[in-house]
């Protein structure tokens, strides 16, 4: 039965041989006409300056808004859409000879151009949404003026401001423009009823053709109007959506480290209530009994008791710097072999004391980039659990190895009672309890592994757990290799 396999992080990709025959076969794709992929690449880069242009005028105060930021951007986009469509009418009724007409459109269309700035200047999304319903009424009702009243194009236009004050002011505005504008055609029906003929200022014969201009025009305008809305509030509703999405991960994340709290708050009291009862029972017993007998085997239980309660705490202390984000290691020349041979210096008389032989295997010396005092917290930690889960009169072997050129790592073996597969699942997780318990009576936070993890991928390196149900497990160390 092959062993199984918990790998946290691959250094590779799969090789290409391990693909599928259709995946390997590559697929002819006609390349794009270079004319084409010209004209897409310009005009995406004159809608980046388009968008540039526009967001210098939206001032910071309205950017914590997403409504705002619309607005802003809405009454920046109406106003040099209202330059453009009033510098176009105008030109047309300067070569019919509408020269009033021809005036009056050029004063509103400067009037909409200069509304992004009268909103800079202003500051005021309000106050710059009426000018701009202000500006348009003037204009249409000086057109129904100079050309026939009702029986001009002008007077239609005016249904479009109190739509463009609701979507640029606000909605008590957009009120009271349906009044202004309501008694603006007002007049003119009444001019009409009694028949009061209002002038028109040009040769009656493009009369027909300005009025034909004009309701088309409003087709136009308001179809690009609305245009520019739905874009607007498809981006607001996109960073609007962003924000809900951000937020639900920061509450994802705080249910998560609220979890995590809980669970330290309760490893914390149960593994540091054992080993305080210790030292003090061994503190009463110095006290009560006045035997030098007692003496050293006492002070070997308080010694265990606070060496546990040390682990633990540095445990935890490891764990929050590396989740906050205070961990750093540098890339130094390591010998690997040194290392492991510290390590297992470091836990020959723990294992002694359980009749267990923890052996350096004779190979060749591999130097890894890593960080020294890391690559060995690590080791320690990997020769510890060895020695934490085997069962006396057992092996425990370390190895180098590499892997081509790039990686070299160190492999620690035992021969105590494995992992199962759903333990290698969740075996390198934060307060993970396995099923395996330690065989001399030693406590485990769950951290361990977790914070190994980490460390070896803040090196750039990796770790893994090979394993069999009562046949050992082998942690696989990976590093960069020196070069």
């Amino acid at each position: 039965m092959a062993p199984v396999v918990a790998s946290l992080d691959r250094l590779n990709d799969l090789p290409s041989t391990s693909r599928t025959v259709g995946a390997a076969i590559p697929r002819a794709v006609a390349p794009a006409p270079l004319g084409s992929a010209k004209r897409r690449h310009s005009w995406s880069r004159r809608q980046r300056q388009a968008r540039r242009l526009v967001d210098w005028f939206v001032l910071s105060q309205w950017r914590g808004s997403p409504e705002d930021t619309r607005r802003a951007r809405l009454i920046v986009r109406f106003g040099l859409l209202g330059f453009l469509f009033g510098m176009a009418y105008a030109t047309f009724y300067f070569f019919i000879g509408h020269y009033w007409g021809t005036g009056i459109v050029i004063v509103c269309s400067l009037g909409f151009g200069i509304m992004p700035w009268l909103l800079r200047w202003s500051r005021s999304l309000t106050f710059t949404g009426n000018a701009l319903a202000a500006v348009m009424t003037a204009g249409f009702a000086g057109l129904c003026c100079v050309e026939g009243g009702l029986r001009g194009h002008a007077v239609a236009w005016l249904a479009s401001v109190p739509l463009c004050a609701l979507l640029l002011a606000d909605w008590k505005a957009a009120r009271i423009w349906v009044l202004i504008c309501f008694a603006v055609g007002g007049v003119m029906v009444a001019c009409e009823i009694e028949d009061i003929a209002l002038p028109i200022t040009y040769d009656k014969a493009w009369h027909p053709l300005v009025n034909s201009a004009g309701y088309l025009g409003l087709i136009v305008f308001m179809f690009v109007l609305g245009l520019i809305f739905e874009n607007g509030r498809k981006r607001a509703f996109a960073r609007m959506q962003n924000a809900l999405d951000r937020l639900a991960s920061s509450n994802a994340q705080l249910v998560v480290l609220n979890r995590e709290k809980t669970e330290f708050l309760g490893i914390a009291a149960h593994d540091l209530r054992n080993p305080l009862t210790t030292i003090m029972g061994s503190a009463q017993l110095l006290e009560l009994k006045n035997d030098p007998a007692q003496v050293p085997v006492l002070a070997r239980a308080v010694f265990k008791a606070g060496k546990r309660m040390r682990d633990l705490i540095v445990n935890l202390l490891d764990a929050n710097a590396i989740e906050e984000g205070r961990f750093s290691c540098k890339a130094e020349r390591c010998d690997l072999r040194e290392l492991a041979g510290m390590a297992i210096g470091h836990f020959e008389a723990q294992a002694a004391s359980k009749h267990i032989a923890i052996f350096l295997e004779p190979g060749p010396d591999f130097e890894a980039r890593a960080d020294h005092s890391t690559t060995l917290q690590v080791l320690e930690n990997l020769v510890s659990n060895a020695v934490k889960y085997s069962p006396s009169d057992t092996t425990i072997r370390v190895r180098t190895f590499a892997d081509g050129e790039r990686v070299v790592g160190l492999a620690v073996a035992d021969e105590g009672p494995g992992v199962s597969e759903e333990d290698l699942g969740k075996m390198f997780g934060k307060f993970t309890r396995l099923t395996a318990q330690p065989t001399g009576g030693e406590s485990s936070t769950g951290l361990g592994l977790s914070i190994v993890k980490k460390l070896a991928k803040a090196m750039g390196g990796t770790i893994e757990c090979r394993s069999l149900l009562g046949a050992g497990a082998t942690f696989k160390l990976r590093l960069p290799a020196w070069r």
